[in-house]
């Protein structure tokens, strides 16, 4: 299968998780996430807030934030195709994209990428070997290309989003770890 034919299969796959299922793989996700070695380690989070069927991470980022972790949601610039970090302090600041997906003001400034010490990667699934299928748009490859080998990469998302092997392009880049409800993979 080509990436297209993965998106579609798997965002039809997370689409049918009844409500009451989805809660409790989601807080079963949060926790195993909270007491990873790299989240409690971690002052600067880049997290994405989940839309439709994604892990609902608004829930998340409230509790992190409650922690005293620095909170860093993605900005788009559609007119240069490019993604920033860009700090929060309450899911209240936020506004919708042309997506409909929330992200911070477009005054609020940007942090240097490579001051975060992990970054939550958003995608349709994912492999054992730290391959991903985003949604298309390229914009965490990008923004990834040139950060600091020491920064995390973690992604989270259900188990059936988990395949052997996915396509791969020379820009894709690879993430360091899966949680899903199952547990922690490494790949």
């Amino acid at each position: 299968m080509d990436k297209k034919e993965i998106r579609k299969e798997i965002i039809l796959k997370r689409d049918k998780i009844e409500e009451k299922d989805k809660k409790e793989f989601d807080r079963k996700i949060k926790d195993i996430l909270k007491s990873s070695d790299y989240y409690r380690k971690a002052k600067n989070i880049f997290i994405y807030i989940g839309f439709g069927s994604e892990i609902n991470t608004a829930e998340y980022i409230n509790e992190f934030l409650e922690e005293g972790k620095n909170i860093f949601l993605p900005r788009i610039d559609l007119s240069k195709k490019v993604m920033d970090a860009v700090e929060i302090h309450s899911l209240e600041d936020l506004k919708k994209n042309k997506f409909g997906i929330l992200e911070p003001g477009k005054d609020e400034a940007v942090i240097d990428k490579n001051l975060l010490d992990l970054i939550i990667v958003p995608g349709v699934a994912f492999d054992l070997w730290g391959g991903r299928v985003g949604y298309g748009g390229g914009y965490y490859d990008k923004y990834m290309s040139d950060i600091d080998e020491s920064i995390h990469r973690l992604a989270l998302c259900y188990q059936f989003q988990v395949l052997k092997e996915l396509p791969k392009e020379k820009h894709d880049i690879k993430i360091n770890e899966i949680i899903t409800e199952n547990g922690l993979i490494i790949v």
